[in-house]
């Protein structure tokens, strides 16, 4: 399941980068969300290709 917080009403899919921090104690990616180079949300999710789905605009390089 991922957990998206979008701080100034902005949609995931407007996101020009991401970035990804993996926690191994529980298995969490975590990480902020961009648009043109400031943040705009941040996100949590347990599934890394759940979140290469829903950010489908970006290249993941894993």
């Amino acid at each position: 399941m991922i957990n998206i917080d979008m701080w100034y009403g902005d949609k995931h899919t407007e996101a020009d980068k991401i970035d990804v921090s993996f926690y191994p104690n529980n298995g969490e990616y975590r990480g902020n969300i961009y648009k043109n180079g400031k943040i705009i949300g941040d996100y949590s999710c347990n599934d890394s290709v759940e979140l290469e789905n829903t950010f489908s605009q970006l290249k993941f390089n894993w």
